[in-house]
């Protein structure tokens, strides 16, 4: 994917504003985040409305993931394939962090782990799609229609219902469904390769430096009422940063930064071998026996320190050569 500037600014304004303007049905709405009173009241619907649903019958998920597993929707072969499936797409991921230069070759692995996880979904979703009749499925359905019966304006301000019962008494079904999934998209924010894009760009970064250097608010909102959007972009411009902070040798390239796809698996391996090599040098450290207070340019330890037992001090080059004078005195003496 590939922004215009425009477009960069398009969402950048919708992420500062935190709205939305949607057309529904020749109907102008607009869409706004939930403040945390509201999603602290749709906790109250999502309570009561699960307690009815089991009341009704409906199995809770953990209930009814036990039904689904004695009814085996997924075969052995399946559960085989799958497992096969996901050793192939970690080979491939790595495969993909190691190819840097050549886009084509990119291009080629990408649609081969696309295609795995095609058919990963394809094999859970057997299983996933059942769990659709459950008493939660039931619960967030009524919790989202409270949410969005709180947050969708008309164009002259006013609450498209007034209250949530008048939401419910609702009439006009086609219009009120279409209202719910165009709010719920809406809600569950901006794609995050787009808000990666954002991130990334030079719109946005000479905002977010200035405010780290500045302390000035990012959104002109304390950090408690950041809406989905702006927690997001937050969150990968400092994931953004902290690369653009390494070393230039471990570092990855310009192009691979710009590749969503690429950096996930070039971060991934690094982390991988990062750790790896940490792990190497505790086990080879632990094997070492008695450390020298003499193996480092400067160690100070104290009596108090809990390591003071178990060096082994080195008599300094200086003090042995007194030592050994003294020594050779004294046997001149004896002599």
């Amino acid at each position: 994917m590939a922004l215009t500037i425009y477009k960069i600014e398009y969402y950048l304004n919708r992420i500062f504003a935190g709205i939305s303007y949607e057309y529904v049905d020749d109907t102008l709405l607009t869409f706004k985040f939930p403040s945390n009173k509201i999603k602290l009241k749709a906790e109250l619907i999502y309570d009561r409305s699960f307690s009815e649903a089991k009341k009704q019958g409906m199995l809770p998920v953990e209930e009814l993931e036990a039904l689904i597993e004695k009814r085996n929707p997924i075969s052995e072969n399946d559960k085989l394939k799958l497992k096969k499936l996901s050793s192939q797409l970690e080979a491939q991921e790595i495969l993909l962090s190691k190819t840097t230069r050549v886009k084509a070759n990119q291009d080629r692995i990408k649609s081969v782990i696309s295609r795995i996880n095609n058919d990963i979904r394809e094999i859970e979703l057997k299983k996933l799609s059942k769990l659709i009749m459950s008493a939660e499925t039931k619960a967030d359905e009524d919790k989202s229609f409270y949410i969005c019966s709180k947050c969708v304006y008309k164009d002259d301000g006013g609450l498209l219902w007034p209250t949530y019962e008048s939401a419910l008494k609702e009439n006009r079904l086609a219009f009120k469904d279409n209202v719910l999934l165009a709010f719920l998209k809406f809600y569950s924010g901006l794609s995050v390769n787009i808000i990666r894009e954002v991130a990334r760009s030079s719109l946005w970064r000479i905002r977010y430096i200035h405010s780290l250097k500045t302390s000035d608010p990012l959104f002109g909102v304390p950090t408690v009422d950041y809406t989905s959007d702006q927690l997001n972009l937050v969150y990968w411009s400092n994931y953004y940063q902290n690369i653009y902070d390494m070393m230039p040798e471990n570092r990855p390239s310009d192009a691979t930064i710009d590749d969503d796809d690429a950096l996930d698996a070039y971060m991934k391996t690094f982390y991988e071998e990062r750790n790896r090599e940490e792990a190497e040098r505790r086990h080879n450290g632990n094997r070492s026996g008695k450390l020298s207070a003499f193996d480092a340019e400067e160690v100070i330890i104290t009596r108090s320190h809990e390591l003071y037992e178990d060096i082994e001090y080195d008599t300094p080059r200086e003090a042995q050569k007194i030592k050994d004078r003294i020594d050779i005195k004294k046997k001149a003496k004896r002599g």
